[in-house]
């Protein structure tokens, strides 16, 4: 709440996110709300093009289209690399979530200090800010979304019928010229200019050709009443050896554009042969509208190189770092969790609930967006692949998920369970060798047993549950169509699960964002939030779900006992003596009752002694009951799974 006085607030979630409301700038006491929104929330996310992305979280700002009496100053956290010099920031506002446009700061930092109006809050200066990775909006009203974004840097001006001149700071050789009515009103009309680098075209295509900037007028595919002159500099070949003036030698040099607009992805064209080539000053002058100029002796492969090269330069490089999560489940066995994160929350919840532990973290380290990135392991840690785990590589997305599960094992169990881990790049046909990201030395963590995890899991097992695994082993199975015995075993899954299902969600590669949504849509049942992963999964796999892949997941998340239980693996009757302890539960025939049944049965045996009537076991049907008598006459009969006297007349025996 902010009045008068004026106030300021900080995130929660990063403490870089601040809103300050200077004094007499709130008419009244106004409830100020800052929320973070993810872009598939919103009905019209900001328009990207190609090259641009988003920097940071939306931010939705309340009360929305709030006009106050002076500029307010809300600061927010980004996390876009802008260490190579070719990108900007630029700060998109929404008033109705579904028409987007660029806000301006019409206040410079020279007038911070009379904005803050005597308000005791610590402004730092530009440079501070870009070290921190903040960027500062001043407005004096509230939208309903904020958007920071990372794109290439940009020339714009406004264009009236008189003409104009837009000129790259960025490559000044590079320049756009609009004669007069070339516009019939004054337009904001912008120019990019993004070098691309000796490096990446070597990596990508060796020595088979070179590049000019990729030169962009924006807004893209806009009509002009009169050709526009457009002058870029010429690819470094053609600079070493210079041609004459003229319309020059088209054997080699190809020029390639595109004139895809909007949003959509650039399709380049080779336009050599329509369009007139004039060379002056190591430059070629042409008219179009997004272009790219290719020294390329092999004219027929220009467009094939000019779509590769584009789709690497045209990714956004963000600041992530990778932290790995550990868990030891045996002595020589333990599973690792690999995250490339950009804000997420470095204090994984599920990961703490599920008792793993963070073994290692990285600096920030620039990676791309949709990047495939490569995991190796070593020292005294081998990875092992699991049939259910996918291979270790990912790619990085930026604001999502970025998780890879890899399961080890201790080479040597007389060393410490420690280890290498590297982030690696993967290598391009012109690369020698792995780009080497990042490397981290984990320590596993003490493996650490919960004692009577079985016993526990058996005792709060449902009657009724046990009853379904006692039909399980039961003649009358056999009896039962292939769906009906599938259903059955999906329902004794889903109630043994308990916890464990968000365990099972991540094994089954489900998203963070689809185990929210289940807990979400089922918030007070575990039992619920199982089954619907579970017909998620159906549902997902479709004619490919099988069991055995269900229960492979389950072996991989230690919950053998849920699949011996199913398979009738994990009791072998007829091998051990009725009445003996095994596990923490007594056997009865083929079935394994827990503590609570043992104890409810030796409870009614000894109320029965104690008592007028007189009592024997007997095996029925392969399975223990007791047989309960009054004067030799047959009264009633107690079958285990139940352990409640039942009059004889009202007993069906499964």
């Amino acid at each position: 709440m902010v009045d008068a006085r004026g106030g300021s607030m900080r995130g929660s979630r990063h403490n870089g996110l601040r809103v300050i409301i200077p004094p007499r700038t709130c008419a009244a006491p106004t409830r100020i709300t800052c929320r973070l929104v993810k872009p598939q929330k919103l009905t019209t996310p900001p328009p990207l093009v190609e090259g641009e992305g988003l920097a940071s979280r939306i931010i939705s700002l309340g009360p929305a289209s709030m006009l106050f009496l002076g500029p307010v100053i809300v600061e927010i956290p980004h996390f876009a690399a802008l260490g190579r010099g070719d990108r900007e920031l630029v700060v998109l506002r929404s008033e109705n979530g579904s028409v987007w446009k660029e806000h301006r700061n019409r206040y410079g930092d020279d007038v911070l200090e009379t904005i803050l109006n005597g308000m005791d809050e610590d402004l730092e200066c530009q440079e501070e800010l870009g070290k921190k990775r903040i960027r500062r909006i001043i407005s004096t009203d509230f939208p309903l979304y904020f958007a920071v974004v990372s794109r290439v840097q940009q020339e714009s001006d406004l264009i009236g019928p008189e003409g104009g001149q837009l000129t790259s700071k960025l490559v000044p050789m590079v320049q756009a010229t609009f004669p007069e009515t070339a516009v019939t009103k004054r337009v904001r009309l912008g120019l990019q200019a993004q070098p691309i680098p000796d490096e990446l075209v070597t990596k990508l295509l060796g020595n088979q050709a070179t590049f000019s900037p990729v030169v962009t007028v924006e807004p893209r595919r806009r009509k002009f009443h009169r050709p526009i002159g457009l002058r870029i500099p010429l690819p470094p070949s053609w600079r070493d050896s210079p041609r004459d003036s003229g319309e020059g030698d088209t054997t080699s040099l190809r020029l390639l554009c595109s004139v895809i607009g909007g949003t959509a992805p650039a399709q380049w064209e080779d336009i050599t042969g329509t369009t007139k080539l004039m060379y002056a000053n190591a430059c070629a002058n042409f008219t179009t509208n997004i272009l790219a100029g290719a020294d390329c002796p092999r004219t027929a492969e220009a467009v094939s190189f000019a779509n590769l090269l584009y789709r690497e330069l045209s990714a956004v490089p963000y600041m992530a770092k990778f932290v790995v999560f550990a868990k030891m489940n045996e002595v020589r066995e333990g599973r690792l969790r690999c995250y490339c994160m950009t804000d997420d929350k470095m204090d994984k919840t599920l990961e703490q609930h599920e008792n793993f532990t963070e073994v290692a973290r990285s600096r920030d380290i620039e990676v791309m967006e949709g990047m495939p990135l490569h995991l190796e392991c070593s020292g005294n840690l081998v990875p092992v692949r699991k049939a259910t785990q996918q291979p270790r590589c990912f790619s990085f997305q930026a604001f999502r998920d970025n998780r890879l599960p890899v399961s080890v094992k201790v080479r040597d169990s007389s060393k410490d369970p420690s280890g290498f881990l590297s982030f690696l790049r993967k290598s391009t046909k012109y690369e020698d060798s792995q780009h080497v990201l990042c490397n981290l030395n984990i320590t596993m963590p003490p493996c650490i047993k919960v004692v009577g995890c079985e016993d526990r899991r058996r005792t709060l097992t449902p009657l009724a549950l046990r009853e379904r695994y006692s039909a399980l082993n039961e003649p009358a199975m056999a009896s039962m169509s292939a769906m009906e015995r599938t259903e059955l075993k999906m329902a004794v899954i889903s109630e043994q699960l308990g916890l464990s299902w968000a365990e099972l969600a991540r094994e089954l590669q489900f998203s963070v964002d689809d185990i929210n949504k289940i807990r979400v849509e089922n918030p007070n049942s575990l039992l619920e939030q199982s089954s619907a992963l579970l017909n998620l999964w159906a549902t997902r796999e479709g004619k490919r779900a099988k069991m055995e892949s269900l229960y492979t997941a389950l072996r991989s998340i230690d919950r053998t006992d849920i699949v011996n239980m199913l398979e009738g693996q994990g009791s072998q009757g007829s091998q051990s003596r009725p009445g003996s302890r095994e596990g923490g539960g007594r056997r009865h025939g083929d079935h394994v009752l827990s503590p609570s049944m043992t104890n409810g049965r030796e409870a009614l045996c000894a109320n029965l002694k104690a008592s007028d009537v007189t009592w024997q076991e007997t095996e029925l049907k392969n399975r223990t009951a007791t047989l309960i008598t009054r004067n030799g006459r047959l009264c009633s009969v107690c079958v285990p799974c139940f352990y409640t006297v039942t009059p004889l007349h009202k007993i069906t025996l499964l």
